[in-house]
């Protein structure tokens, strides 16, 4: 393969080469590969908006002739993966409230009947006479930014308090939204395993569990 494959290497000229060698150097390699050679524009604003960081090299950010391209921090469409993922951190989604959402950050939260989303209940007045049993959970409330609630419904969480290392917490059947690391044990309340603590006094892997009623 010659100047056609992008791997091709010029070599150097030596001081036995000829003027002839130059010359065929020069026109067959040299001006050849430049010739195939094409600078694209690279749109920025627009590759972010379809999910991809695109950033030239510059003398003042990052090496002048470099193109620097990732994954942006919001992907506006679907992704297709094929293997395996691994996710260091938490898996969070958003909600959108349609109540007051005062008081829920850090609290373990369910969906209402109105569509909105209020504190989890596991004393006796999480079991309700409408499909939306307080008993049940989505997640914990990372953030409330307006209207919009962001959500933690599994894997690590890091903004507990006081945690025992390495236990399993449930839902608290005297605190809306809390929990305990007492497994309830009243009658007509609700047993409900929420996260396991890891190392420290603030980290947790979220594991929702199943509701069980207490009889």
């Amino acid at each position: 393969m010659g100047v056609e494959d992008n791997q091709f290497q010029i070599e150097n000229l030596t001081s036995n080469t000829s003027f002839f060698d130059w010359y065929t150097k020069t026109n067959d390699e040299i001006i050849s590969k430049l010739n195939k050679l094409k600078i694209y524009d690279i749109d920025v604003a627009g590759s972010l908006a379809e999910g991809i960081s695109a950033e030239r090299g510059t003398s003042g950010g990052h090496a002048a002739g470099f193109l620097n391209l990732g994954v942006a921090d919001s992907i506006p469409h679907g992704l297709a993966i094929s293997g395996d993922v691994s996710i260091n951190g938490s898996q969070s989604f958003f909600h959108i409230a349609t109540a007051a959402t005062a008081g829920l950050t850090g609290k373990f939260v369910c969906v209402d009947s109105s569509g909105g989303i209020t504190a989890c209940n596991a004393g006796t007045a999480g079991i309700t006479t409408t499909p939306f049993h307080k008993n049940e959970s989505i997640g914990i409330v990372k953030s409330i930014v307006g209207n919009t609630v962001e959500i933690v419904g599994s894997g690590y969480f890091d903004e507990f308090a006081g945690l025992t290392a390495g236990q399993a917490y449930f839902l608290d059947p005297t605190v809306p939204g809390g929990y305990t690391l007492n497994a309830p044990t009243v009658a007509g309340q609700t047993k409900k395993r929420v996260f396991i603590s890891t190392m420290g006094a603030t980290t947790g892997v979220i594991q929702i569990g199943e509701s069980t009623v207490l009889t």
